[in-house]
């Protein structure tokens, strides 16, 4: 009888002591720290190319502007005139201006045209046959051809058509007091109102300036190729103006 109790005894101190053991491994098992997971692979950016710069105005990409002379004037067919040359010049743009400007807030063109011509008949037409006998004197006897393709020319300058709106904003404020001078006030009136049509071709020549400036830069950035055919496109171009 002893020593089955004693075995009992003893059976019962294994169990207790696998019942620490197994409770010390959990113990020291809840105590580990998970292990952490790998790190993920970085993420690639998604690659922007933003968009090209455009024109201003929506104008062409071939747009040619005329570059600027000492004076700080751009060499246009506006350059080197005469005071009545200049008058001249002015009555075209209001002509124009009068023909292709639409819209209630240019209605009053037409009227203003027609005044402006009116109250200044005599004016004009010294101021034309001046100017042919300038043809006639400087290109002989083909100056009517001469002075034509001048008249197209003077007349497809104002007639930009991006600038149709800019301009035409100028036009109206030129002929309100194009109606109100008179005679002996034409040449002065005639060279202010010259600069003030001018002005939406010189802003627009300073945008384009900056639009080629800024596609360049994003040429140079975005797409070296056509930086490259760009630049040589621009070598060939000035070697052939040089050559002529």
């Amino acid at each position: 009888m002893g020593s089955i109790g004693e075995c009992e005894v003893f059976q019962n101190i294994k169990k207790t002591r696998l019942f620490v053991v197994v409770a010390a491994v959990s113990a020291l098992a809840a105590c580990q720290t998970a292990p952490s997971p790998p790190p993920s692979a970085p993420v690639a950016a998604p690659q922007y190319t933003p968009r090209a710069p455009t024109t201003p105005f929506g104008a062409s990409i071939n747009t040619i502007v005329p570059p600027l002379r000492a004076d700080g004037l751009r060499q246009t067919i506006n350059r080197d005139l005469g005071p009545l040359e200049t008058l001249w010049h002015v009555r075209a743009a209001l002509n124009v201006a009068a023909l292709s400007c639409t819209g209630p807030q240019y209605a009053r063109l037409v009227g203003d045209y027609n005044a402006f011509i009116g109250n200044n008949k005599k004016f004009l037409r010294n101021a034309n046959n001046a100017i042919i006998s300038k043809y006639r004197r400087e290109q002989g006897s083909g100056y009517k051809q001469a002075h034509d393709r001048h008249q197209t020319s003077l007349y497809n300058f104002w007639s930009f058509s991006p600038l149709r709106r800019p301009f035409c904003d100028q036009a109206v404020q030129v002929s309100q007091r194009a109606i109100v001078t008179k005679s002996d006030g034409m040449t002065d009136f005639g060279a202010a109102a010259l600069a003030e049509l001018e002005k939406p071709f010189n802003d627009f020549y300073l945008a384009y300036e900056e639009y080629e400036r800024d596609l360049d830069a994003w040429r140079r950035q975005y797409a070296p190729e056509q930086a490259r055919d760009a630049a040589d496109e621009t070598i060939n171009t000035t070697g052939l103006t040089e050559g002529n």
